[in-house]
């Protein structure tokens, strides 16, 4: 048999189509070694690591610990961050199936029955907390349960160490804050970081309070987590079944030592809840530095359930509300040191000045009254007549020199940063609204009073206090002491500050007329209810009346300091948009408060 020979353009094209072949081969081999080897850890434009992603594909991991610093009292105490023993259950492979005898025993040291427990095991896809709740909350164990189901050996649990970062008796929920995602902010402050691997977008920073302004500390070096390696038949890998993944290094994370009495602020708190306090907020100062004891605020949140169209979030103690007569406090300030009233002058009050519908609290009217009088009686008529002899820029001035219209939180430069606020979203004061003519006689009686535009914080209304108590040259509160890595060498350090303005300070004679003032408040004014407590107290009482819509709401204040003796503790107080016929509770809470304080000892101030 003849076999057909083959034409010189067959012989071509089968070479061709050889070669192609080949090259096809070449280009797939090439590509693989690509991805496999040399560009594993960075494949494609978009950085993806196959060799840390294959792994992923056989690795369940659970967070055991955010990383984030802890943030304690001024005693050491924590009060973010509570370690837990926890129970976490792996999903491995159907083979294993856990014996009803096992299933018994762990459900009794659970304190739950065999068929809930069974049925959390069926149904686990991911590594697992056994009690874990939406809320981020999980079953914890006592020594006693850890230790009676490590006993039982079982493959698939682990006991584990994790991390409450909100414990459910945590107090300061508002001045703590709270941490959740926000991929513009991340971008914003942590590009560099993003870019880098070393933090995703989608990493939990600060959304307010201390866990916002200190979050450049707090945020740490990464995650610990407990993983679990399987086969692609979800088999426990020898050797690699649970392993702990945590950084490594010994000064992460952070320790943020506040000036905070975690004991005060969970008694002022329970305080609150037990006089029905639906919205106000409650400030201590020690009277040696302004530094911040307690700063409460209602209503209370959950921080694992954080619903920003609520405010119940919002820090009320740094947010600036109408002062009623507290303010009365800087008008008295500006006449004493301006001379403008002499201490023997009488006004005489009627129950209304006759123009511009102005009225005095008190109806019937007190009679004369002397300034000083007038102060103990909160009279609104004294104070009208005493501010026709001042002007709008000196009352301003002594506002400015009194604090009350500035951010007084601790401010200042530090390692990091050319200009930190300690205090997440302070809001400063006001006298006047943009809009409002200065020079209105009508105006100025109605700010005398604290009424119209005015707005004050309640940690800017303590400080006052604690500046008068300091011959008129009072502090930048802190609430973080200082910064300390997690072996107690410090970090960063927050020095006292004195509170300075550029209308400078008012003098000692005046501050110490009114500390008398206050203390006349308590013994034959406004705040006799006060004359029970523990220590003998002095202070200024306020009201201010505030119109919501149709509705007209008050609220109430109380500024003052004890023991009058020897001071030690500057307090504020303010209950918000209470009802016109409603009782008073802010003087029941300042004279709580005070009682707390009393049965606390001496301040331990560092």
């Amino acid at each position: 048999m003849r076999v057909a020979r083959m034409s010189p353009v067959q012989k071509r094209r089968i070479f061709i189509a050889l070669l192609l072949l080949m090259l096809v081969f070449a280009g797939i081999a090439g590509k693989l070694f690509w991805i496999q080897i040399a560009t594993a850890e960075s494949y494609s434009s978009r950085d993806i690591n196959l060799v840390k992603n294959s792994v992923i594909q056989r690795q369940r991991a659970l967070v055991l610990q955010s990383g984030r610093g802890q943030i304690l009292d001024r005693h050491g105490k924590p009060m973010t961050g509570k370690m837990a023993k926890a129970l976490v259950a792996f999903p491995i492979h159907s083979d294993y199936q856990m014996s009803r005898q096992d299933a018994d025993r762990l459900a009794r040291i659970l304190q739950t029955s065999s068929e809930r427990w069974l049925t959390f095991l069926q149904n686990l896809k991911e590594p697992q907390v056994w009690g874990a709740g939406e809320s981020g909350a999980f079953a914890q164990l006592s020594d006693s349960q850890a230790g009676q189901i490590e006993a039982l050996g079982l493959p698939n649990i682990k006991v584990v160490d994790m991390e409450d970062r909100y414990p459910a008796e945590m107090t300061a929920r508002q001045l703590i804050g709270f941490i959740g995602q926000n991929p513009e902010r991340v971008q914003e402050l942590y590009g560099t970081d993003v870019a880098k691997g070393k933090m995703a977008l989608t990493t939990k920073i600060g959304g307010s309070g201390l866990e916002k302004s200190f979050d450049t500390w707090l945020r740490g070096l990464g995650e610990t987590s407990i993983s679990y390696f399987t086969d692609a038949g979800k088999r426990p890998l020898a050797g690699l079944d649970a392993r702990l993944i945590a950084p490594n290094n010994a000064y992460y994370p952070v320790k943020l030592v506040t000036t905070l009495d975690m004991d005060i602020e969970a008694k002022i708190e329970a305080l609150m809840d037990k006089l029905g306090i639906k919205e106000g907020a409650a400030v201590v100062q020690d009277a040696e530095h302004g530094d911040v004891i307690a700063m409460a605020s209602r209503p209370n949140f959950d921080q694992s359930d954080v619903r920003l169209s609520s405010n119940n979030w919002i820090n009320y103690a740094v947010k600036a509300t109408a002062p009623g007569s507290i303010f009365k406090t800087v008008v008295a300030a500006a006449a004493l040191d301006e001379k403008v009233v002499s201490p023997t002058e009488t006004f005489n009050c009627e129950g209304a000045l006759g123009k511009y519908g102005f009225t005095c609290w008190l109806k019937g009217g007190h009679g004369p009254l002397t300034l000083e009088q007038g102060f103990a009686e909160s009279c609104n008529i004294v104070f009208a007549n005493v501010m026709k002899r001042l002007t709008a820029p000196q009352l301003e001035r002594y506002a400015n020199k009194l604090g009350v219209l500035n951010d007084v939180g601790w401010t200042g430069k530090t390692d990091t940063m050319e200009a930190f606020r300690q205090f997440d979203s302070e809001e400063p004061g006001q006298l006047f609204a943009s809009h409002t003519p200065h020079d209105d006689e009508g105006v100025l009686m109605q700010t005398a009073i604290g009424q119209r535009d005015v707005r004050m914080t309640p940690l800017a209304a303590s400080n006052l206090i604690v500046t008068l108590l300091h011959d008129g040259k009072g502090f930048e509160p802190r609430v973080v002491q200082e910064i300390q890595y997690q072996t107690g060498r410090e970090m960063e350090k927050f020095p006292v500050k004195k509170l300075t303005s550029p209308d400078g300070v008012i003098t000692a004679a005046t501050s110490r007329t009114l500390l008398d003032w206050m203390r006349e408040v308590v013994t034959d004014g406004t705040g006799q209810s006060l004359k029970g407590a523990t220590w003998n107290l002095a202070g200024k009482s306020g009201t201010a009346q505030l119109q919501s819509g149709k509705q007209e709401k008050i609220n109430q204040w109380f500024i003052g300091y004890g023991p009058v003796e020897a001071p030690k503790y500057a307090v504020s107080v303010v209950v918000k948009n209470t009802g016109p016929a409603d009782k008073n509770q802010s003087m029941p809470l300042f004279k709580g408060i005070m009682d707390i304080l009393a049965a606390s000892g001496t301040s331990d101030s560092r």
